[in-house]
């Protein structure tokens, strides 16, 4: 399992860094770039702006800027305004060197950003993953088991809508049914800013809103694969066997029908891990929660390369190991697979 791991870690890098060129190149082809932004104001000067343009190697090749973000640029300190003031814009960077640079709409490290917000995103994403599980396996197995039944009617219709209502539509929608017209729940934010002592309880509901809207994906997703896996197993020569032998169903359902259906299931943690975190950019946005998504959306709309990248980095690593704990998690499911 050792060996497996460490193969699949090092099979991951250039993966990581075919990630890291595709979306470097994208961000560059849309239109506008941070000079732009930075030089927006009456007393920026043309000269300043070249140079400016110039240090932060925006003149250059798509590739060559590629490589100035790969292993690092200088500190770029350059009076844009003719005050005699340099204004200072940190691009000193290089992935290889474990830096991610300096953000140029915050003047701060990357990584500092990120670290201040990651945790909230993973607690977001985290719970939601947990209850998507949770909900949408029990939905499943019972699913399969009441087959053509009103039971299975009622989740297979949930199971399409639930993947075909927009996340940021239901967003909305709750923050108006449950916060505007009947004040339940708080509209907005990941706790009460003025109790500092609130209790976890407090906090949670602050959590109920996002996390179904992000978690109901993951339920009609799992449910659906749970239901298909399960009649499917139900359907094999052991399980006849084992009724035959007078086995309850219960018995039969537990010891012999779940842990073959999980399978499947074990393998899309990665992925659904990986769309609750594309999915938590937008509802970071609608729910003004205080991670990652807020800071990526505000980053793009001002061009802030080094964050963009730097939260691209997150993203890639967070997806591969996802999908590496998806790996064994199949292996310790099915004793039959070997990692080797």
């Amino acid at each position: 399992m050792q060996v497996y791991v460490i193969r699949r870690l090092i099979q991951s890098i250039p993966t990581l860094f075919g990630i890291t060129l595709i979306s470097f190149l994208m961000m560059l082809a849309a239109p506008g770039d941070p000079v732009t932004l930075i030089t927006f104001n009456p007393t920026a000067t043309a000269e300043g702006t070249a140079q400016l343009r110039r240090q932060l190697g925006l003149d250059q090749p798509p590739l060559v800027q590629y490589v100035y973000w790969l292993i690092g640029n200088d500190w770029v300190k350059i009076d844009v305004d003719g005050d005699g003031v340099g204004d200072v814009y940190g691009t000193r960077h290089g992935f290889l060197r474990g830096d991610l640079g300096q953000s140029l709409q915050h003047k701060r490290s990357v990584l500092d950003l990120i670290v201040e917000r990651v945790p909230a995103t993973l607690k977001l994403t985290l719970t939601s993953l947990i209850v998507g599980y949770v909900v949408g396996i029990p939905l499943g197995i019972l699913s399969a088991i009441r087959s053509r039944t009103w039971f299975d009617q009622v989740t297979r219709v949930f199971s399409v809508v639930g993947n075909a209502i927009p996340a940021f539509w239901l967003a909305l929608l709750m923050i108006i049914v449950f916060s505007v017209n009947l004040g339940w729940l708080p509209m907005s934010g990941m706790r009460d800013i003025t109790r500092p002592d609130a209790s976890g309880l407090d906090q949670i509901r602050y959590m109920i809103m996002p996390v179904f809207v992000l978690a109901l994906g993951i339920i009609a997703t799992v449910s659906r694969y749970m239901r298909a896996e399960v009649m499917e197993v139900l359907g094999q020569d052991y399980v006849r066997t084992a009724r035959a032998k007078g086995l309850q169903n219960r018995t039969i359902v537990v010891h012999h029908v779940l842990r073959n259906a999980l399978i499947p299931i074990a393998a899309l943690l990665g992925p659904a891990l990986g769309s609750l975190l594309g999915g938590a950019v937008i509802i970071e946005q609608v729910f003004a929660w205080p991670g990652m998504g807020r800071l990526v959306v505000n980053g793009v709309f001002q061009r802030d390369y080094p964050l963009i990248m730097g939260s691209v980095v997150l993203g890639a690593v967070l997806y591969i190991l996802g999908v590496l704990f998806s790996d064994i998690l199949y292996a310790w499911i099915d004793p039959r697979i070997r990692l080797e």
